[in-house]
């Protein structure tokens, strides 16, 4: 590409978007200034087209006739997942197109059983030097259908490879080198210990690996050791409805794992503390419903974000004690467990902890270096933590004492989630405070309420932090969907709220509905920029 003039740079900055039709290259439009986009080269235009679905590529060829000729060149992204494209089109395109195809994307459903156009598509030119497969097969087979011996020819060129419901054969297994396989995604797919180490031994730029079983009753199926013999390039591994074995847990080595998630998975303790020992690059670990330890240790050099969601269990050994020994990097620690959970947390040293959450009334003990909750109401404020950002609780009812405590706590806190479940409290009290808070002098900016009933305990609750948070921007409060349409309720509210003597000029209250809402996608801004996303 050559070089920017001034005066394309000055055309380029005062160009007019939103013309119906881009004219051929060099062309000027009506309103004046170059069609820059056309400047560029085919090879370009061509990279722009194949990053683009089949329908919105397809569509690129109605803007100009310079577009045209492009996306029946250009790689293309050959997606069905969630778009109406028929068995018919799509052999159409496949048997027509010039330039190829970077992802194949389909599921069994699109072909209506129609095995041979299956095991036929894989064998299309189009389909050359293929980078991205994703085959999802019949997930109510019996028995599993096995993988096309028409998809082995794409074995040396593949970047990623994603494969469903499927089977493989000692002698398919064995015939599938990945050299440039980069990610692997096996979902409900049958393969022998021995196949599964020939796929994955020596994958030399591998970077991602997920193994996923279907949903089957306890006891899970037994993971293959041979799953965790990765390459010492991986850098995220996700585990979904399997058991670990012991003694392979215990002997793994991720000198370059960053993400590791287990879903729906039986672990034993030792076997956990072991393979988090070996990870010493880990910054991010996730653990969904996951069980078979009681008690998680956590001591990481570079360890910046933890979430565990847990559920009922009157079966599975479940997490009840949480100990943050040394996580000098840790910014972001998430706990969810059910209402009754009476977990023990104890954070030692994270000195860069930023997001605490969800402490629950329940909570049995929650020691915060020399600083103790006994309960949430039962507390010895000695340590004061200057880093936290953000905190979210769910308490039965909404309690002024449990929340300064907090304050007092975490004193530079600028977001704070509450959710209760509970209308009223009939031991409520209004408090006077006669003592400044920094919190709410200095830092305080947000406030969500979820479950907010506008009775007697939930407006004076509310109307505290009206009156006295003086840099507040934001309160959230979400009532029930069956509030909607009552304007006068919505009135009656903001009355006893005393807007009108609120602390924080620009202070705006805001009442929603949302039951699905998640602190945690709220708080973008306190992510690292460079997380991996999963």
């Amino acid at each position: 590409m050559g070089v920017v003039t001034r005066a394309q740079a000055k055309m380029m900055k005062s160009q007019q978007s939103g013309s119906e039709e881009l004219p051929p290259r060099g062309g000027r439009r009506e309103a004046g200034g170059p069609d820059l986009i056309s400047l560029l080269p085919d090879e370009v235009l061509g990279s722009i087209v194949s990053l683009l679905p089949i329908k919105e590529g397809a569509r690129t060829q109605i803007l100009a006739s310079r577009w045209r000729p492009l996306w029946r060149s250009a790689p293309l992204n050959l997606d069905t997942c969630g778009r109406s494209i028929t068995k018919a089109v799509l052999s159409r395109i496949l048997s027509g197109h010039r330039g190829g195809a970077r992802c194949f994307n389909i599921s069994y459903s699109v072909l209506g059983g129609d095995s041979a156009t299956l095991d036929g598509w894989p064998r299309s030119p189009a389909l050359d030097n293929l980078q991205e497969l994703d085959f999802w097969f019949d997930s109510s087979a019996s028995p599993s259908p096995l993988v096309l011996h028409s998809t082995l020819r794409f074995s040396s060129t593949l970047c990623v490879a994603k494969l469903k419901y499927c089977k493989f054969s000692d002698d398919t297994a064995h015939q599938i080198h990945f050299p440039n396989l980069q990610q692997l995604n096996l979902c409900s797919v049958t393969i022998s210990e021995d196949s599964l180490h020939a796929m994955l031994a020596g994958r030399p730029v591998l970077d991602r690996f997920e193994l996923r079983y279907g949903h089957v009753g306890p006891p899970r199926p037994l993971m293959p050791p041979a799953a965790l013999s990765f390459s010492s390039t991986l850098r995220v591994a996700k585990f979904v409805l399997c058991q670990f074995p012991n003694t392979a847990a215990c002997q793994v080595h991720f000198p370059s794992l960053q993400h590791l998630e287990l879903e729906m998975v039986t672990i034993w303790e030792c076997s956990l503390h072991a393979m988090l020992s070996n990870c010493p690059a880990l910054n991010s670990l996730i653990l969904n419903y996951t069980y078979g330890f009681y008690k998680l240790i956590i001591n990481s050099p570079k360890l910046k974000r933890v979430e565990m969601y847990f559920g009922r269990s009157e079966t599975e050994i479940r997490l009840d004690e949480l100990i943050v020994v040394n996580a000098p990097c840790l910014e972001k620690l998430h706990h969810r467990g059910p209402y009754e959970d009476s977990i023990e947390i104890s954070i030692i040293s994270a000195p860069k902890l930023k997001v605490l959450g969800r402490i629950t009334e329940s909570i049995f003990r929650l020691e915060l270096c020399t600083t103790v909750f006994n309960g949430l109401h039962d507390v010895r404020v000695a340590t004061v933590m200057r880093t936290v950002k953000v905190l979210s609780l769910r308490l039965e009812y909404l309690n002024l004492d449990v929340i300064t405590n907090f304050m007092k706590c975490f004193p530079c806190m600028e977001k704070l989630y509450i959710k209760t479940y509970l209308m009223d409290d009939e031991n409520f009290r209004l408090h006077d405070y006669k003592d400044h808070l920094e919190c709410l002098d200095l830092h305080l900016k947000k406030l969500r309420i979820s479950y907010y009933h506008g009775t007697r305990s939930h407006v004076e609750f509310a109307k505290f932090f009206v009156l006295n948070a003086r840099v507040l921007e934001s309160m959230v409060l979400d009532v029930e969907h069956t509030k909607k349409g009552y304007d006068w309720w919505f009135e009656n509210q903001r009355r006893q709220l005393k807007l009108g003597k609120r602390a924080s000029i620009g202070a705006q209250v805001v009442f929603t509905s949302d039951d699905y809402f998640d602190y945690l996608k709220d708080i973008h801004e306190f992510s690292d920029p460079c997380e991996l996303e999963c």
